[in-house]
C-alpha cells in the first residue's frame, strides 16, 4: 500500500511562480502536508514516494527511456495541440467541451514545440489481444467497453517530453528536454516495488493483483499507455486494472485545480468535535461514509449533510444500538 506526490508537472511549476517561491520548495511543502496526513488520519501505509526526489524513481525512468530508445520506440518530431496543464493532457479538438477542457472546464492551450515521441501505435494490437483475450481484467465493464473501443479506434504515438523549463527528469542525452509527467509518474509503481533496487522485493510484488485508479486517467494512460510502457520493459502487466468514479462537491469533480478540495484533517476534526468523539473514531466514520455512500465504479457526491446523516441514522441509531 504505498501513496506519495507526483511533483513533475508544469501545473507546480506554475503555482510556485504565483506563490514567488521555487519550485523544489513548494513540491516539498505540499509533500509533507500529504506525509503528515498519515498520522493526522491513522493510514498505514507501506511507502511513500516524491517523483520528483529519490534517486530509485529516477533510475526507473531513466531505465524505461533508454530500453524504449533501444528498441527504436522513440523518436523526435515537431508537434501542434491542444494542451491542459490541469490534466497535463494533450485533447483533439473533438474532445473538447465548447472549446474547453472536459475536466476541468477550462481554456486549453495551443502548444507548438518539438518534443519526443513514444511509438504507442506499435502495441496497439498487442494491447488489443491482451484486453480481449483476458476477460475481467478491466474493471468494471462498462469501462472496459470504452478502453477497447478508444484503443480499436487507432492509437497515437504519445508525446513523452517537454521543453526544459528548469523543472523535471531531463531526457538522457538530450537535456533541452524533460520527460514527460505521464511518462514519469506511472514508473512509480515500479520504483516503490522494487524495480532495479531490490529483486527479492519486485519479485514478491510484482505483477500487482489489481491497480485502481480513477476514471478520468483510466482509459489513456493506465489501461494504454501505462501496459505498453510494461510491454516495452519486457515486464507483466498488472493482472486486474479497476476504474473508479469521482467523488463531487456539489456536482463537480472535486479537483485541486479546481480549488474545490475536501481536505480530510479539517472534515475530521469538524465531525470530531460536532460529534463529541475521538479523531480516530471521526476519521473511521469518514472512511465508513466513503465506503457506504456510493456503489462501486459509480460517481458520488459529497456533502457534509449527508456524512452527518450517516454518522446519525447508520453509526448511531443502527450499527450503535445494534451493539
Amino acid at each position: 500500500f504505498q501513496t506519495g506526490t507526483d511533483e513533475n508537472s508544469l501545473k507546480n511549476v506554475q503555482a510556485a511562480e504565483r506563490a514567488g517561491m521555487p519550485t523544489a520548495v513548494l513540491v516539498e511543502q505540499n509533500s509533507n502536508r500529504f506525509r503528515a496526513l498519515k498520522t493526522t488520519l491513522g493510514l498505514s501505509t507501506d511507502d511513500f514516494i516524491r517523483t520528483s526526489a529519490e534517486a530509485r524513481h529516477v533510475a526507473g525512468v531513466y531505465k524505461l527511456w533508454r530500453s524504449c530508445a533501444a528498441h527504436g520506440d522513440i523518436y523526435k518530431r515537431a508537434y501542434r495541440g491542444l494542451y491542459c496543464v490541469g490534466c497535463e493532457q494533450f485533447y483533439e479538438e473533438s474532445e473538447l467541451t465548447d472549446g474547453l477542457c472536459p475536466i476541468h472546464g477550462t481554456p486549453v492551450e495551443h502548444v507548438v514545440e518539438e518534443n519526443y515521441f513514444f511509438r504507442l501505435s506499435a502495441y496497439q494490437d498487442r494491447l488489443l489481444e491482451h484486453m480481449t483475450g483476458r476477460p475481467g481484467w478491466l474493471q468494471p465493464e462498462f469501462r472496459a467497453n470504452e478502453v477497447i473501443a478508444f484503443t480499436r479506434s487507432g492509437l497515437k504515438d504519445q508525446s513523452v517530453s517537454r521543453t526544459n523549463n528548469g523543472w523535471g527528469i531531463p531526457v538522457p542525452g538530450d537535456e533541452k528536454h524533460v520527460v514527460y509527467v505521464w511518462f514519469d509518474a506511472l514508473l512509480n509503481y515500479l520504483t516503490v516495488a522494487g524495480y532495479l533496487s531490490d529483486d527479492e522485493k519486485f519479485g514478491q510484488w510484482w505483477p500487482p493483483s489489481v491497480q485502481m485508479m480513477g476514471k478520468d486517467i483510466f482509459v489513456r494512460f493506465h489501461c494504454t499507455l501505462w501496459p505498453a510502457m510494461l510491454m516495452a520493459l519486457g515486464l507483466e502487466v498488472p493482472d486486474m486494472l479497476v476504474g473508479h468514479g469521482f467523488w463531487t462537491s456539489e456536482g463537480e469533480k472535486i479537483s485541486k485545480s479546481k480549488g474545490n478540495v475536501v481536505y480530510a484533517t479539517e472534515l475530521v476534526a469538524d465531525l470530531a468535535k460536532l460529534s463529541g468523539t475521538r479523531p480516530a473514531v471521526a476519521a473511521d466514520a469518514a472512511r465508513y461514509f466513503l465506503l457506504r455512500e456510493v456503489p462501486f465504479g459509480a460517481d458520488g457526491d459529497f456533502s457534509r449533510t449527508a456524512l452527518y446523516q450517516r454518522f446519525n441514522s447508520d453509526l448511531a441509531n443502527d450499527i450503535g444500538n445494534l451493539l
